[in-house]
């Protein structure tokens, strides 16, 4: 990585296709153990780990406890697993065996602010400096805001900027 020039790496401990049981996330042990041998490759090359909605708390603590002090932020959330069908219950999206898949935009906002709210008390009863970037249905100026209200550092779209690539630039003009 040093030899591209990257200023910054994130590694997805979330992706949606392994299924929401299976995420790396979830997977404590095998996530520091996977953090711990990138942060040996890439030195003091900033990393940031992005995970999934956490229903439970206690594994969320348990999370940021082990793996807080080795990242350097921590990007939430990833989308969320829902099955996707249509009138006829059949699976409504393209690619084989997709009927649970991961939704994005709007429809995720709430959770993203709740984790971002969740990972900033954690942060700050563990003594910890991980940056949170918030992440989830930022598909508006407005929602930038919220981020940051909620206690982002740095706020992240994916589905917003597709559908409006201007939309950095408008959160830039409101600063």
């Amino acid at each position: 990585m040093k030899e591209t020039g990257v200023k910054i790496m994130e590694v997805n401990l979330s992706c949606p296709n392994e299924g929401h049981g299976n995420l790396l996330c979830f997977d404590i042990e095998r996530a520091k153990f996977i953090v711990y041998g990138i942060k040996n490759k890439i030195g003091n090359i900033p990393l940031i780990v992005k995970i999934s909605y956490f229903h439970n708390e206690e594994r969320l603590s348990k999370f940021v406890y082990e793996l807080g002090s080795i990242v350097d932020g921590i990007a939430a959330i990833n989308t969320l697993p829902a099955k996707v069908i249509d009138e006829k219950n059949h699976q409504a999206l393209l690619g084989e065996g997709r009927i649970k898949s991961g939704i994005c935009g709007s429809a995720i906002q709430w959770a993203g602010l709740e984790m971002v709210k969740r990972l900033k008390k954690l942060r700050e009863e563990l003594g910890l400096s991980f940056a949170i970037i918030g992440v989830g249905g930022v598909t508006i100026p407005e929602d930038y805001f919220k981020y940051k209200k909620a206690g982002a550092d740095a706020v992240m779209s994916a589905t917003g900027a597709m559908w409006n690539p201007f939309l950095a630039q408008e959160i830039k003009n409101l600063l």
